[in-house]
């Protein structure tokens, strides 16, 4: 936003800020190398906790890339089994839908996810889970894409019974099961807008760290 009163312009300050431009620039990169969890905790984590409690999804993510598109690594989730693969786990950075978000720069709802062949299934596979509902929103911080934030409805294994292989459809759920609800338009706006806030958040938290100041 800009200025709503008249300001001149100062060659000094203009200076200043591609100095800091560009040493904010430097920082954000060894943070995705090196310090996400410090880069995501305290408010950060407080946002999206509320944000995907709002949206009533079972669980999300901060995806960030640590090594310049690449690939894409879970630094947060609030899931019950989020210390099996934050900061673990890795994928390409253009695989799934996850990885869709990521490249193309679009947010994206989809529902039956588990049919969809594009979708990653390594992590699901590992946890025990089937993702049925997905939200994904690219997360940019000093205006570029470095991220994507994800909210989940999940059906998991054990709620099954005798089905141990990957549902290809709705038909090959146990009689009686009726899986989660789809994610609304409106859940889509919300995890937008949360996606612009964390990465103002996370611009600010790395412009205090240039400048050594408290928050």
């Amino acid at each position: 936003m800009p200025s709503p009163f008249p300001t001149l312009p100062d060659a000094e300050l203009a200076t200043l800020a591609v100095r800091l431009a560009d040493s904010r620039d430097e920082w954000l990169l060894h943070a995705l190398k090196d310090h996400t969890a410090a880069l995501l905790d305290g408010l950060p984590s407080v946002l999206m906790q509320d944000a995907l409690r709002s949206i009533q999804a079972d669980e999300g993510s901060v995806w960030l890339t640590p090594d310049g598109g690449r690939t894409l690594t879970p630094c947060w989730n609030n899931g019950p089994q989020a210390a099996g693969f934050v900061g673990k786990f890795s994928m390409p950075a253009q695989d799934g839908l996850t990885g869709l978000a990521f490249t193309s720069s679009m947010a994206s709802s989809e529902s039956e996810v588990c049919f969809n062949q594009m979708q990653n299934r390594t992590l699901d596979d590992s946890l025990g889970v089937f993702t049925w509902a997905m939200l994904a929103v690219p997360l940019r911080l000093a205006g570029q894409v470095w991220g994507v934030i994800t909210a989940v409805r999940l059906i998991r294994r054990a709620d099954l019974g005798e089905v141990k292989t990957m549902p290809r459809c709705r038909e090959d759920f146990p009689a009686g099961f009726t899986p989660p609800p789809s994610f609304s338009v409106a859940d889509l706006n919300a995890m937008e807008t949360t996606a612009t806030v964390l990465g103002r958040l996370l611009d600010h938290r790395l412009n205090c760290w240039l400048m050594r100041i408290e928050e």
